[in-house]
């Protein structure tokens, strides 16, 4: 979880906690989470769709669904 809070912290300045909602608490764009799963991918070394990000919508859901694609 600690790589994707580093990669957040630079779309929000809001506090990034697991339960933070991508939208609604951290206040990304459609445009950020575009440039959010382009930098996530390239740290990680994983392949995320935006979809995922509809279907896991709190920074917890998405550090366990990205742990799953590792």
């Amino acid at each position: 979880m600690e790589e994707l809070i580093k990669v957040l912290e630079n779309y929000t300045e809001e506090e990034i906690t697991a339960a933070s909602r991508f939208t609604t608490d951290l206040a990304l764009s459609s445009f950020d989470i575009a440039c959010i799963i382009d930098e996530t991918e390239a740290a990680m070394g994983v392949r995320i769709d935006l979809k995922d990000f509809v279907t896991y919508k709190s920074v917890g859901e998405m550090a366990d669904y990205i742990a799953s694609l590792k």
